[in-house]
């Protein structure tokens, strides 16, 4: 469970199984295999991972040019024809070719980079954006840097290198510096690790990358698309959270000052207003003093329904319209005096409790960021995380992927006991169950589809 007062990356948001050859979780591997410009890592790939062919792909598309590759083919080609036949004398061409090959890797150790990078990026970016990362390079050999280029260094499958090949570095004199940029793509939210910056130089001969590693391991944090709300109707419940503004930004309770009245038992000496029981004419007797009451203010939890049944594409893509969803409402109330708890599960249980000094948007979008679906349903575990709470709570926004008797069953036993509640629904199909049944107790329930989303909710 992650509260408000750890730093967004708890180890709650982290993967901790791990699999296969490389340390890697099975739900991380993808098929296919990976592109040719050698900024991906094949670790990542299933076909690769699980046949051992990582380290030899590696060093296929990060150590062999285009034209190295090219060259190793005609170099293959040559072995052929001279383990064919003694006729054609093919293996002088193929003592050529080896004795090149050797002069290429010399000059690949003697060429090899010798820099200083300094790398500059955003914490998180929205899916779909590309993040700019700002890259300064320190040439610290005596000799230049010759046809060099800088590139993110073995990157997950999902995110994408802005160029793909990397970015060309302009020559560079020894103890010359100079300032590039590049960017990633994320196209799906997530929380992704970066390995650091890579320079490779294919001089002299341009078959082989010298290649200089900057391990400079980072998180990225990629939260959902939203688009702000202009308005959101919150109904209100029959109990308010004590302490007021000054609840969410410091220690203590929140009053609000009242008047004035007589001193009586109990009362204590602090609060005597000394100024007003001066203006009275037997002052010692009937002192005076402040009467204050205490401020109240709202608590909402967002509710989202993690269910999202197994090998299911069309559900899977609905529940990422509907985790846009929640960060629309997080970002709607974290900008009012509202306290908000955003509560998920699956697999992990994950409530935060953002306000005014509290938490900020930031740390409601990581935690959006980490969520993932459950094949398996998760309001067993909500339920007495959210009863626990419930006492203090408002109102509870439900974000729902379908109204199911379980779903229906979980709403009826917040509304009676006394929280407010506001479904929203994001699906595509009709529900297995109509909610405008129901409106009598829940009210109306807003049906979005993946559409709307899409193309942006301002009101709910």
């Amino acid at each position: 469970m992650v509260n408000a007062s750890l730093p967004p990356m708890h180890s709650a948001m982290k993967k901790t199984a791990s699999t296969a050859h490389y340390g890697l979780e099975e739900q991380q591997l993808v098929r296919g295999i990976p592109p040719l410009e050698g900024t991906h890592d094949a670790a990542y790939y299933t076909l690769l991972n699980k046949t051992g062919l990582v380290k030899s792909w590696n060093f296929l598309v990060q150590r062999l040019t285009v034209g190295g590759r090219w060259f190793a083919a005609a170099t293959l080609g040559f072995f052929a024809l001279g383990t064919a036949s003694l006729e054609f004398q093919s293996y002088i061409l193929l003592c050529y070719a080896f004795c090149l090959w050797g002069v290429a890797l010399l000059a690949m150790w003697w060429f090899r980079p010798r820099t200083r990078l300094q790398v500059r990026h955003a914490e998180r970016v929205c899916a779909g954006e590309t993040l700019p990362i700002e890259i300064r390079v320190e040439n610290l050999a005596r000799a230049a840097l010759l046809q060099a280029r800088v590139l993110p260094h073995r990157l997950p499958p999902q995110l994408e290198a802005v160029p793909p090949a990397g970015v060309p570095l302009p020559n560079l004199a020894g103890g010359a510096a100079a300032q590039v940029q590049c960017g990633l793509r994320a196209p799906r939210r997530g929380v992704y690790q970066l390995r650091g910056m890579r320079v490779d130089s294919d001089f002299p001969f341009g078959l082989l990358h010298a290649s200089q590693v900057s391990d400079q391991s980072t998180s990225l944090l990629v939260y959902p698309p939203f688009l702000p709300l202009r308005k959101l109707e919150i109904p209100s419940g029959r109990r308010h959270h004590p302490g007021g503004v000054v609840l969410a930004a410091s220690r203590g309770d929140s009053f609000e000052f009242w008047g004035n009245r007589e001193w009586r038992q109990g009362d204590t000496l602090r609060d005597i207003d000394w100024r007003a029981t001066a203006r009275l004419r037997r002052p010692l007797e009937k002192p005076v003093v402040r009467e204050y009451r205490e401020e109240f203010l709202l608590r909402v939890a967002i509710v989202l329904d993690t269910h999202v049944p197994a090998g299911n594409e069309q559900a899977d893509s609905e529940f990422e319209s509907a985790v846009s969803v929640c960060a629309a409402c997080g970002d709607f109330m974290a900008r009012q005096d509202y306290l908000v708890d955003i509560l998920a599960a699956g697999p992990h249980l994950y409530h935060l409790t953002a306000g005014l000094s509290l938490a900020y948007l930031d740390q409601i979008l990581d935690i959006l960021a980490c969520v993932e679906a459950s094949p398996k349903s998760t309001f067993e575990m909500l339920e007495p995380e959210i009863e626990a709470h419930l006492g203090q709570i408002t109102t509870v926004i439900c974000v729902l992927l379908d109204w199911t008797m379980q779903r229906r069953s979980f709403v009826q036993r917040l509304v009676g006991q006394g929280a407010a509640v506001k479904v929203l629904i994001v699906r595509d199909t009709p529900c297995t169950f109509d909610p405008a049944a129901d409106a009598d107790w829940i009210g109306h329930a807003a049906l979005l589809s993946r559409a709307d989303v899409a193309q942006g909710v301002t009101e709910l």
